[in-house]
């Protein structure tokens, strides 16, 4: 089977999600033996190459004129069909060369609209990550009529596609209220996490470990703020503790700066910057508990990834994070936003070595058996083989 990906986030450019889940499942299914092919945008990289049997394109966005004057009033429009030019035209180009089974996108940004606009083959599945217009309410939203446009395009996008997944019950009944859709029935599929890369050190965690782990972007609705402000109390009954916030600056380094020099020691807290998938596992082992404080998520593979690595996981109660950690049995979940709910239980977590040591082999083996990469991809391969056998 030949399966086309769309996704304008993809390594080694900084990636979220969806970007790090395209990245799995093209690589499962050619090991496999299938073919995968990617269209992602261009930074500076080369346009056409293949990675461990993946073949990537990269697209860089094509202006359209006639839409130039609009540009003040719905910015955030134009972007995305200028994008969606330049990948449609990347499509059309492939098509020639290959037989492609299945397209799958996620539902922002509409990245094949163009193509699809006037077209439905070959068939394409939209696997539900966020829509962006919803993520918008929480970040910075864009002027009225750009915004509204925007999430005209991503309900059209996603009533194009003849086949709908999930990754989660809670985001799929966001979307459905979002945009007023029936999304009812459509199959549930979590994201693939690479087990072998991701896994617990052969070293037990030292009892003068205190690291306390933030992996993400730092911006508003990751909800590092709160993190920052339970740390404060943290110091307070545990000076040696450290907070180590490893991911790129959105906008929030200096907030958190000035809050980190509220401390006795400021240099307990310690901004890494981004990192590869790489790097970012010797944190995740090197760390004695995790936190993933989100205001907003959806079904975060950071979560998954230090579960993987057989860590501590404090996370906020919300969006998929609900489905993926069981409160005090392979993680604890606190009310988002709380600073003295989650102060609490990262002081009570780093004074309760057992608790932490059960918590991280919970959450391994949690991850062992509802995360096994082959049986993600098996399941997808299944839905991909259904739909192209109806059309």
């Amino acid at each position: 089977m030949k399966i086309l990906f769309l996704s304008r986030d993809y390594p080694p450019n900084a990636v979220g999600g969806v970007g790090t889940y395209i990245y799995e499942i093209s690589r499962l299914l050619c090991r496999m033996g299938h073919r995968a092919f990617v269209i992602t945008h261009t930074d500076d990289l080369p346009l056409e190459y293949t990675d461990r049997g993946v073949r990537v394109f990269r697209v860089k966005p094509k202006k359209i004129k006639f839409l130039s004057n609009c540009r003040p009033r719905i910015n955030g429009l134009v972007e995305r069909l200028e994008y969606s030019l330049a990948v449609s035209e990347k499509m059309r180009e492939l098509f020639k060369r290959e037989q492609i089974d299945i397209v799958e996108s996620c539902e922002a940004r509409a990245e094949g609209f163009w193509h699809y606009l006037f077209r439905k083959t070959p068939p394409l599945i939209i696997k539900l990550h966020t829509p962006e217009t919803l993520i918008f309410k929480l970040d910075h939203p864009p002027l009225r009529y750009d915004y509204a446009l925007i999430k005209l395009l991503e309900k059209f996008w996603i009533s194009r596609a003849a086949l709908k997944i999930g990754i989660s019950k809670e985001v799929v009944d966001l979307t459905a209220r979002h945009f007023s859709l029936d999304l009812s029935g459509i199959s549930l599929i979590p994201n693939p996490v690479d087990l072998e890369l991701f896994k617990p050190s052969d070293k037990p965690i030292e009892a003068d470990n205190f690291d306390i782990l933030y992996a993400g972007r730092l911006e508003f609705r990751k909800g590092v703020h709160t993190l920052m402000r339970a740390f404060l109390r943290v110091q307070e009954k545990i000076p040696e503790a450290r907070l180590i916030l490893v991911g790129a600056d959105c906008g929030m380094k200096p907030y958190l700066q000035d809050k980190a020099a509220q401390l006795k020691d400021p240099q307990k807290v310690i901004f890494v910057g981004y990192v590869s998938r790489c790097e970012l596992v010797s944190y995740y082992q090197g760390s004695a508990v995790c936190i993933v404080p989100s205001i907003w998520e959806n079904y975060p593979y950071v979560c998954l990834e230090a579960m993987a690595c057989g860590k501590a996981v404090i996370a906020s109660r919300l969006g998929g994070i609900k489905e993926m950690i069981n409160h005090a049995d392979n993680g604890l979940l606190f009310s988002p936003g709380s600073t003295k709910e989650l102060s609490e239980q990262i002081i009570n977590l780093l004074k309760d070595r057992q608790k932490m040591s059960r918590l991280g082999r919970n959450a391994r083996k949690y991850m062992e058996e509802k995360f096994n990469p082959e049986t993600i991809a098996r399941k997808t391969l299944s839905i991909y083989e259904k739909l192209v056998e109806v059309n």
